[in-house]
Order: structure tokens, then sequence, then C-alpha cells
């Protein structure tokens, strides 16, 4: 097996926070809808009350999705961060850099693992979340019969699967518009034990300094704009607009620093 594998799993051992608590999450999740499952009384009410109201239906079934979709790419989001600023903090701290240094894995690898286990492995962690809050939806309905679907509107196995996949594909635009950020964290970490104190207080000197000293706002539009790229992405229901609304030169750039970034974390790994 390649030892990237070895790796991956090392960190999941590592950072358990990354699996437990979007379990805890899926766990509470589990219970608000058994309940909802044993008060069926409750399901008819609020059926007869959206009913009552005039609300459509599927319109409630798509803000409820997309509600569910937005809290888990929230949490993934987080425990991206989270994790980029302490990885190789937490290396540093337990003194086990060196041990890493002695097995046969090149420090590229290294970060290619950590850059990969924070904005892949994590989302995709993350988007159980989704397909198992929208297989107990699609099962509660099975069970309910006409009265969450008249609450819902129709929910089928394939829109499930839709809603999962268009999650993810969701997601992969939000790492890639969080992949120059982690580039900087990983680098930060390696000189600070307080690397996102240090990127914050960073950036709104930047921005500040930029604006009333030097009066030249550009830098502090970048800075705005490629900082809420990924919550952006979250909230839009059209994420390509995003992309289009910052523009390509402000991309372009943010991907040049972030790999000015990882070249320095990669100097100073060494």
């Amino acid at each position: 097996m390649h030892p990237s594998f070895f790796m991956l799993e090392k960190e999941l051992l590592e950072h358990k926070i990354v699996t437990r608590l979007p379990l805890f999450l899926l766990v509470f999740g589990l219970l608000i809808l058994g309940s909802i499952v044993l008060n069926t009384d409750s399901i008819s009410n609020m059926s007869l009350q959206f009913n009552y109201q005039g609300n459509d239906a599927p319109d409630f079934a798509q803000g409820l999705s997309r509600v569910i979709a937005f809290g888990a790419g929230a949490v993934s989001l987080l425990l991206s961060i989270m994790y980029l600023a302490k990885t190789f903090r937490k290396e540093r701290q337990e003194g086990s850099l060196m041990f890493w240094r002695s097995m046969p894995v090149s420090d590229l690898q290294t970060h290619v693992v950590k850059l990969g286990f924070a904005l892949i492995l994590i989302p995709l962690i993350c988007s159980l979340l989704v397909l198992s809050a929208e297989l107990l939806l699609w099962f509660i309905s099975l069970t309910n019969g006409q009265d969450l679907i008249s609450l819902l509107g129709e929910v089928s196995f394939f829109g499930v699967l839709l809603s999962w996949l268009m999650f993810m594909a969701k997601m992969i635009l939000v790492s890639l518009a969080l992949l120059p950020l982690a580039c900087l964290l990983l680098a930060v970490s390696q000189v600070s034990n307080s690397p996102l104190l240090v990127v914050v207080v960073g950036a709104y000197t930047l921005k500040l300094v930029s604006t009333y000293v030097f009066t030249f706002t550009s830098l502090a539009d970048f800075i705005r704009d490629i900082s809420s790229m990924p919550m952006a992405l979250l909230t839009a229901q059209q994420p390509l607009m995003v992309f289009v609304q910052v523009g390509w030169l402000s991309c372009l750039g943010a991907y040049l620093l972030g790999s000015l970034c990882l070249i320095v974390s990669l100097l100073l790994r060494k």
C-alpha cells in the first residue's frame, strides 16, 4: 500500500475531532428525526399549518436541503481550518518532527497528504452528514407516507443522490478557494504557535495600512474577496458566479501567493 494511505490514517488517529464532531451531529440529527417518526401527530399538525399559511411544500423541501448542506459545509470548513492551523504545530510541540524526517517520505509528499486530508478527506467525511440526513428524510417519507409528503413534497432516492453529488461539487469549489489560505496556514504554523491569530491580525493590519496610510484600496479588496470566497461559495445558489465576481486576476494572484507560501513552507520544513 502507498505510504500516503498510512499517513492519512495517522492523521485520522491524531485528529479524532474530524470524525467525532460529524458523528456527534449525525447522532443528534438521528434523535431529532427519530422523535419526528414517533410523533406522527406533530407532522400532521405541521402540514396543516403550512397548507393553511399557503407556503409551497417543494420550496420548503429545497430550503431544508440547503440548510443541511450549509451546516455540513460549515462544519467541514471549520474542521479544515482548525486542522491546517495545528497540524505542523502539533508535530513541533510533540517532538515527532524528527521521527518523520527519518521515514522515507519527502517534505513535498507530507504537504500534499496534509492538504489532501484538509481539502478532500474532511469534506468527504462531512458529506456523509448530508447523505445520511437525506436518506433519513427519504426513509421517514416511506414510513409516514402522505403526512411528510404534504410537508416536504416528494422525497426520492434519486433526489437523495443528487443532493449529495451537488454538495460534493460545491465542496470541490470551496476546497479550491481555500487552497491559498491552506498553504499560508501551513507556512505560518511552522513559525508560530497561534497561526490563525497571526493570519487574521496580519490581514486586518494590511487592510488598514493600505487603505488609510497609502490610500491603496485594491489590496484591501483583494484580501476581502479571497478571504470571503469559501463562505460565499457555501451560501451561493450558483457557486461558479462567485469566481466570476471575484475576477480571474484576483484568483490568479491568490494562487500565486499560495504557491509562494507552499515553497516557503517546504523551505521551513527543511
